[in-house]
Parts: C-alpha cells; structure tokens; sequence
C-alpha cells in the first residue's frame, strides 16, 4: 500500500509540474495593453459616445444656421358638371379633367433669440470635450484593470514556483523517509507524516494552478481575446519609489478625470442657465418663400393658370406672459448649477480621500515589500542549509518541515506586499490620470 502511494504521487507531481512546464507564449503587460486598448467593449462603446458628442457639437444644432424647406404638391381630379349661363349658354362636362401643381421653397432663420444660441453651442462645444475626458477614462480604467490583473498572474506565476520549490523537497523528503522506513532506520509514522506533508503541498499547487488559470481568463475576457488563450507572464512586479504625498494629492485635484469632468458639468450647467435666461429676451426670425403654382382645368373659366410668388419678411416676437414658466424653468436652471458646483466640491473632497487611502496602503506596503524581500534572502539561505543537514540526519523531519513552512510563508508574504504595494501605486496614478507611466 504504501509503495503504491510512494508511486502516485510522484507521478501526479509530474504532471503537474508538466503541465506548468509547457511553453505558454510569452505575453509582457505592453501586449496586454495594447491589445485592450484596440479590442476591450468599454473603450469601444466609449468611443462611439465620444463620436455622437463631437457629432452634435455645431453651429446648426444649435441653432445658428437657417432652416430651408422645399414642399410640392400634385393634385388631380375627375369631375361631373353642367353650367348654365345668364346669356342662357349651357355647359355640360363629363369627365372633366383638372391638373394642379404647387412647388415652395420656405427659408426661416433665426438671427436673435437673446443670445441662447451661442449658449446652446458652448454647452456642446463642453459636452464635445467631456466627451473626449470619459473617453481618456474609460481608456485609463480599462488599463488599470488590465495591469491589476495582469499583476495577479505574475504573483500567482510567483507563487506557483515558490509552491514547485517545496514539492520537490517534500518529494525528496518522502523519498528519504521511505528508504528509511525500508531500511528500519526510521518507524512508518514518519514515512506516513511525510506523505501527508507532500499530500497538502501537491493540492496547494493543484489550487494555485486553477487560481492562475482563471486569472488568465480574466485577462482574456477584458481584452476581448480567446478566452482560453494561454500564455505566460513576462514581466515582473517592480515598485516606483518616487511617488509623493504632495504631488500626487496637487495633480489629483488638477487632473483627476472625474473632477476635470465634474467641472465640465458645471461650466455646461453654466451655459444652460445662459440660454435658458435667453428666453426672456426678444426673438427675431427673418423669412421668405418662393411659391411656383400651375393649374390646369377643363371646366370653369380659367382653362390655365401659372403664378410665381416671392414673399420675404422678418418677425418679431416677445414673452410677456406664459404662466411664469420662463421664471420656473430660470429657477431650476440656476438649481442644476448649484447642484454641479456641489458635486464639484464632493467628487473634491472624495478624490482626497481615495489619494490619502491610496497613499497609506502604497507606503505601508512598498516598505514592507523591501523588509520581507531581505527577510526572504534568510529564509531561503536557512531553507538551503536545513536540507544539507537533513540529508546528513542532522535535523529531524518535523524540523525540516518548520523550515518549509518559513519559507513559503516568507514568499507569500514578499509577494502580497508587493501586488498590494503596486495596485496602491497604480490607483494612485489612475487618480493622477498618469496610469500609463506604471512600468
């Protein structure tokens, strides 16, 4: 039986560590970039909205150019009648004909309207480029996202190979522990305890390597790829140890995209209060039309008539009263820039308080990084040695095993200050719009 054992987990060994072997093509966080910026839906739904913004953004949506209209009519009927005279001459017609045409251009322009329209077309040209700032925030989020995850892999790729290291010595210990066992120098208490020890350590890898494979599935689906597309992370986690309080807190209130977008909203509530003001003001809308008429007719008097009429003009026109609407609607214009300009404040005081959160975790976490990374060098040498020992039965497995368990501990813990370190710093350059400058 146990012989049996001594055989299957080897070879399950094997084949997971086959399996991670496998050449997966290389894949460096500029590919994973790159591929998300051509490929992920957000960005591509955010630019069609860019689109439609920048579309609406013009003289003739708001207002600014004259309306020409072109309208024509064709009429024809059949009629039935009998005409009498004073002269006593009598006129029967059967199936009459009749034919009438009309043509009409119609021009109408508005050339005052109390200054709304240059209102109207600054608050698009506004929503023009607030178009244009979620787009850019769409595009940085996406790639935050791309780099959170694709950080994840490269520490469960960490991970994973720290976890390979302590399987090949809990393989070589259950090794010892059966020549042992077989050899009566040890009792079969020992060769089972190193069993079970290899046992927990070859479904620790088995967990990980699922982690990692659904982390790489992850990655796929946000750039909009094969799903089940393999590959292996190329880069590394590195900390930028350059980043400052007051610099970032300054650039974050200066740049942030949601607060450039939040004071975009309150320059267009600005100008809807413009235009929405403007309605108390005169209008003034200049108009002309060119008529072209033809009629043509078998009964009657006139068997043909042609008319070409041109009619220009100018109208004036003046709110005096409409159920103080124009107040109501005045009231409520300056309440939705007041509500921006409180918004404005918030989205403020909130980016504040993501910088100062964002910035503690940074720092905690890159100093403990450099403090578990020389703590990690340690427990790599005393790994090391224990196992030069342990093969000169100079320590007992249990101690081994204590060894085993600082090492990983150690690993996991210089792993997770560091993923935590760099998604604090990538946060934090998210919120200073520089996400792209995180190497």
């Amino acid at each position: 039986m146990c012989k049996s054992k001594n055989i299957f987990f080897p070879v399950l060994f094997a084949f997971c560590t086959h399996s991670f072997a496998q050449q997966a093509p290389p894949f460096s966080m500029l590919d994973a970039v790159t591929e998300g910026l051509e490929n992920n839906y957000s960005i591509l739904l955010a630019r069609n909205s860019e689109q439609v913004s920048s579309n609406n953004a013009t003289i003739g949506n708001a207002g600014m150019l004259p309306s020409v209209t072109l309208n024509g009519t064709l009429n024809k009927g059949i009629a039935n009648s009998k005409q009498t005279f004073i002269n006593g001459t009598v006129q029967d017609k059967t199936g009459a004909r009749s034919t009438n045409w009309n043509g009409n251009v119609a021009l109408d322009w508005t050339v005052f309207d109390g200054l709304a329209m240059f209102a109207n077309y600054n608050r698009l040209k506004e929503l023009e480029m607030m178009g244009r700032e979620n787009l850019q925030a769409s595009i940085q989020q996406t790639i935050a996202s791309i780099m959170n995850v694709y950080f994840d892999i490269v520490s469960r790729q960490q991970e994973l190979e720290a976890t390979e290291r302590i399987l090949r010595i809990s393989r070589l210990r259950t090794r010892s522990a059966r020549d042992r066992f077989l050899g009566g120098k040890v009792s079969k208490v020992d060769l089972l305890s190193a069993q079970v020890d290899y046992n927990a350590d070859t479904a620790s890898y088995i967990q990980q390597t699922e982690g990692l494979k659904n982390a790489k599935i992850e990655l796929n689906k946000l750039l909009a790829r094969e799903i089940t597309a393999d590959f292996s992370a190329s880069d590394s986690i590195s900390i930028d140890q350059t980043l400052r309080y007051g610099k970032i807190h300054d650039m974050a209130l200066a740049e942030n995209p949601d607060v450039v977008l939040s004071r975009m909203s309150v320059n267009a509530a600005a100008f809807s209060l413009k235009a929405t003001q403007g309605s108390r003001y005169p209008k003034v809308r200049l108009t002309s039309n060119y008529t072209l008429v033809k009629s043509l007719s078998a009964t009657g008097q006139v068997e043909e008539n042609n008319s070409k009429t041109f009619n220009y003009g100018a109208t004036l026109s003046m709110p005096l009263f409409n159920g103080w609407n124009i107040n109501r609607e005045i009231r409520n214009a300056k309440l939705d820039k007041e509500a921006a300009d409180i918004r404005y404040e918030q989205i403020q005081k909130d980016i504040e308080a993501q910088v100062a959160t964002a910035y503690s975790t940074y720092e905690v976490n890159r100093k403990l990084a450099a403090f578990e990374a020389a703590n990690l060098t340690l427990a790599a040498e005393n790994l090391d040695i224990s196992m030069d020992r342990y093969r000169l039965g100079a320590i007992s497995a249990v101690e081994l095993r204590d060894v085993q368990r600082s090492f990983i501990s150690a690993t996991n813990r210089l792993i997770v200050a560091t993923y935590n370190a760099k998604i604090a710093e990538t946060a934090l350059k998210l919120l200073t719009g520089e996400v792209m400058s995180v190497q």
